[in-house]
């Protein structure tokens, strides 16, 4: 059973959801900051042991203030893992998540024992941009971000969005759910505000992350075009591609046990595997 708790850190207190026992596994969010009765985690919980930070500005962690860039960031993840007597886990990224990890994989190979990138950001591709987060309201990322548009997120963003251009609708939402999408939102702009959610230098470094990985995509993901997960594949060696289909961007909320079985698939699959040199 995933609980939380909080975790002392030199930017300040942070929220960890923990559950499990086992080998080490590090979900990382994206920048909804998802975390919360994410079914996702339970799944991977009842075969090892999961531990989901929330990143400084998300979810009531504190030290956004001291974290500036992806620098900042892999630092605070290098803080956080001595903290946790963490070695080198397994590291799940979606999205912004998935960018924070393969930049700790790239800067400090060591600290990552496999890697699994949902949904990547991280790159600039020209032809090929991801669409904007921060500039649309939430009913005009749905269909980005989820396949099933009866999903209960997916409905609720709707609704944020017909209050923004209708305030007569205010009565339906509470401030405990504006809040926080606004909150989230200015916690991602400083990492990925600009350059937009990329590191121009990423795609050079690719070569050195060493352990096994897995790239995930959403079929029906249009916030970030496939061009952006063939570059991990082809960048990082021996890199796997594996589609999910029925889901957009936000896989884990929408296949959460067709996702954590792959992962736990890849898990097996690479502890078995010969080490890398």
């Amino acid at each position: 059973m995933i609980q939380a708790r909080t975790v002392d850190t030199r930017v300040g207190r942070v929220v960890l959801r923990e559950g499990g026992a086992g080998q080490p596994l590090v979900y990382l969010h994206s920048a909804t900051g998802e975390g919360d009765g994410l079914g996702f985690l339970d799944a991977l919980a009842a075969s090892g042991h999961v531990l989901a930070p929330m990143f400084p500005g998300f979810g009531g962690s504190e030290g956004i203030e001291s974290i500036d860039d992806m620098e900042d960031a892999t630092f605070h993840l290098l803080d956080l893992w001595e903290r946790l007597g963490l070695d080198a886990p397994v590291v799940v990224g979606l999205s912004l998540g998935g960018w924070m990890a393969a930049e700790l994989a790239t800067r400090h190979p060591e600290r990552v024992g496999a890697l699994v990138l949902v949904n990547p950001v991280g790159h600039h591709i020209p032809g090929a941009p991801i669409k904007d987060i921060f500039g649309r309201s939430p009913s005009e990322m749905v269909e980005d971000l989820f396949f099933a548009p009866d999903h209960p997120v997916a409905q609720l963003m709707r609704a944020l969005g017909d209050y923004r251009s209708d305030p007569g609708q205010a009565g339906a939402l509470t401030f405990d759910m504006i809040a926080p999408m606004v909150q989230v939102l200015g916690a991602a702009a400083r990492l990925g505000w600009d350059p937009y959610l990329h590191n121009p230098k990423l795609r050079s470094r690719l070569w050195r992350i060493s352990c096994p990985t897995l790239v995930v995509r959403g079929e029906a993901d249009t916030l970030v075009p496939t061009e952006h997960a063939r570059v991990y594949v082809e960048g990082i060696a021996g890199a796997r591609l594996e589609v999910v289909p029925q889901s957009a961007h936000l896989v884990p909320l929408e296949q959460p046990e067709r996702l954590a079985a792959l992962v736990r698939d890849f898990v097996a699959a690479a502890a078995a595997a010969p080490v890398r040199s």
